[in-house]
């Protein structure tokens, strides 16, 4: 088994790859739909095409949302390419965005899910842009398939705890 240096916890998305671990601003957001505003972003290190996770005041959580960052529009606010769903006030926290929609480009990741019998997960693995679908079953370990493959983006899940390790 590899050692992992970093780990992020995993938003399923449809458009969007896991995130770089390792968030680089955390902060509160007053504002709902496109725009989030915050006491001042340090716009040297966020910037248009990060990630942004956003979940319930207090918690950054397992499910939450993700969006992509389109533009930073000043020290305080910030436009994203999707409307946040969650109602304001919320806690978001900002990733490197690892390729966003692209499906080329990053290493990928192993991944850490506690699956029921009959689960699901459907994801890309790294060079792929077409999704696998995984059903946990007494015959087959997704947890063990998961360790061993590289995945680029996690489509849907039936968990909710999705952890994503970093070897790089």
């Amino acid at each position: 088994m590899s050692d992992f240096i970093k780990a992020i916890p995993v938003v399923p998305s449809a458009t969007l790859n896991i995130p770089e671990p390792g968030a680089i601003y955390q902060g509160s957001s007053s504002t709902n739909g496109t725009t989030v505003t915050s006491t001042g972003f340090l716009t040297s290190n966020v910037k248009a095409g990060d990630s942004i996770q956003v979940g319930a005041t207090g918690v950054i959580n397992l499910n939450a949302e993700i969006h992509t960052i389109t533009s930073v529009d000043s020290d305080t606010e910030l436009t994203l390419s999707t409307g946040v769903v969650i109602a304001a006030p919320y806690d978001f926290k900002i990733y490197r965005a690892n390729g966003g929609t692209l499906l080329e480009g990053n290493s990928g990741y192993s991944l850490l899910v506690q699956l029921d019998n009959a689960d699901n997960i459907v994801f890309i693995p790294v060079g792929q842009t077409e999704p696998i679908s995984l059903t946990n079953n007494t015959n087959l370990s997704v947890q063990e398939v998961l360790s061993e493959i590289k995945v680029q983006r996690v489509v849907s899940c039936d968990a909710a705890n999705i952890i994503a390790l970093d070897t790089d």
